[in-house]
């Protein structure tokens, strides 16, 4: 009786384990997820219309919030004259942790 019971605690507890790394790798994609979007909906439009409705100011943030996630927006003038780096960052608090994500990338404005 005891060795089932030792046995069944071990089970549990890999069991806990699983199912709360799951919940974090969903966290992580949602998350992921996010910051690949909010780059996608700057990139489908002429960069002089994302900076008339501020969705990106060059040498500002722009942040906002969905459901659990923070992010923010920072870009500026790369040193190569027309390449502007957008960085998306999400964050969000896990188990009572600050955990985040961030998304890079190089685009050339006319």
């Amino acid at each position: 009786m005891f060795l089932f019971s030792l046995g069944f605690a071990v089970l549990f507890g890999l069991t806990e384990r699983a199912v709360s790394e799951a919940r974090q790798a969903t966290t992580l994609l949602e998350g992921a997820n996010l910051a690949q979007q909010k780059l996608d909906q700057l990139a489908i439009h002429v960069w002089r219309d994302n900076f008339a409705r501020q969705a990106c100011l060059p040498g500002g943030t722009v942040e906002g919030n969905e459901g659990k996630f923070h992010w923010l927006i920072v870009s500026n003038w790369d040193d190569i004259p027309q390449l502007l780096r957008v960085r998306v960052e999400v964050r969000w608090t896990e188990r009572g942790k600050p955990a985040g994500y961030t998304l890079e990338s190089l685009y050339a404005v006319e």
